[in-house]
Formats: C-alpha cells, sequence, structure tokens
C-alpha cells in the first residue's frame, strides 16, 4: 500500500520535513556533532570464532556506553566483517579509546585484524539533531 503522506507530498519535496533556507537560497547554517569513528576489520569466520569472547567484549563495550561515551556501535552484518563504533570525542579521547580496543578481547585475540580510529563529523540526521 502506497505511503499517502508521500502521495499527497509536492513533487519535488522529499517524505521528511524540509529545512529553511535564508533568503537567496543559500544553505541554513549547519550545527554539526563531532565524533571519534572507530572501525574494526574482523577475520574471516568471524560469527564462528567470536563465540569464547563475545560475552566479555560486549561487557566491556556496556561500560564504555553506561559512561557516556557510545552514541551506537555494532557489527555489519552480512558479512559479518567488521564493526564501527561512534563515540563522543567530548567524554573519551583517542588515547583513551586506544586503550580501550587495545584491551579488547577481540583485539586481544587476533579476530580484528584491522583497526582505524578518525574524527568524524555528524551533520544531518535524526540522531545528530538531537546531540546538538
Amino acid at each position: 500500500m502506497p505511503d499517502k503522506r508521500r502521495s499527497e507530498a509536492k513533487a519535488d519535496e522529499p517524505p521528511a520535513k524540509k529545512s529553511a533556507t535564508t533568503s537567496g537560497g543559500a544553505a541554513p547554517a549547519v550545527k554539526a556533532k563531532k565524533m571519534l569513528c572507530m572501525r574494526y576489520t574482523y577475520i574471516e569466520g568471524m560469527l564462528e570464532k567470536r563465540s569464547p569472547y563475545r560475552a566479555e567484549h560486549l561487557v566491556k563495550a556496556a561500560k564504555l556506553s553506561e559512561a557516556g561515551c557510545v552514541f551506537m556501535a555494532g557489527a555489519f552484518n552480512d558479512p559479518c566483517d567488521g564493526a564501527v563504533f561512534f563515540l563522543d570525542g567530548d567524554k573519551i579521547t583517542r588515547e583513551e579509546l586506544e586503550k580501550w580496543a587495545d584491551e579488547d578481547p577481540y583485539v586481544k585475540n587476533g579476530l580484528v585484524t584491522k583497526r582505524t580510529i578518525c574524527d568524524y563529523m555528524a551533520v544531518v540526521g535524526s540522531l545528530v539533531e538531537q546531540l546538538v
């Protein structure tokens, strides 16, 4: 069944509310949220190999989240070849995150073949609107 809201909208309007623009069509000022983004790359067969370490990994991640450091984190699904963490750079430093990852059971037991941490600037989306 078609979405009535979409069919009633003007053809040039997206389904979400439009942001106001300044006169002359210039883009509005953007409020962005600076984050840290950590990316794991997993070994082949991660789903089969993670079982002995998963509970401890999830407990460590939950503690980091309870400390207010994690906006969102999780693994890629199909294929399960990595994971991404989005973290509050105001609550955890890059150095603290490196130390945390060094102690992650997945890293310590060789399930993570590569790890990168970078600055990430979230600009649009309902989550960003809640954070800024």
